[in-house]
């Protein structure tokens, strides 16, 4: 049952085209402050692309390229540790992570990367 006023996800799953590794971050057991050290992949999965999206920034005279993916993939449980994925050999942070109209059909996962160097 949908809530009120929530319309239902459409997507064709023959768009599920584009292999992406969704990857969780290691840290070191003696000393997790030093931040991640490595990332484990957590699953393979099909994602169908539903927005590409190109930015430049000029800050402080410091040029920044990045490029925003919006992908949806099948629903899974198992994503809550996802902090990267890796698409077309690029790693990617992850934005978001949502179920667009709760009924645990699909999942759309927002990435960012670089472009170029930063």
């Amino acid at each position: 049952m949908t809530q009120e006023g929530l319309e239902t996800f459409l997507f064709d799953p023959a768009n599920l085209r584009h292999r992406i590794t969704l990857a969780e971050p290691v840290y070191d057991s003696d000393a997790p402050w030093n931040g991640v050290q490595s990332h484990n992949i957590v699953a393979e999965v099909w994602a169908g692309i539903l927005q590409l999206e190109a930015n430049e920034r000029n800050d402080a005279e410091q040029a920044s390229n990045s490029l925003t993916l919006r992908f949806v993939i099948r629903h899974r449980d198992d994503l809550s540790s996802i902090t990267r994925l890796i698409y077309g050999g690029e790693p990617y942070d992850l934005l978001t992570l949502h179920d667009p109209d709760q009924r645990k059909n699909w999942l759309v996962v927002e990435a960012k990367g670089s472009l170029g160097h930063e």
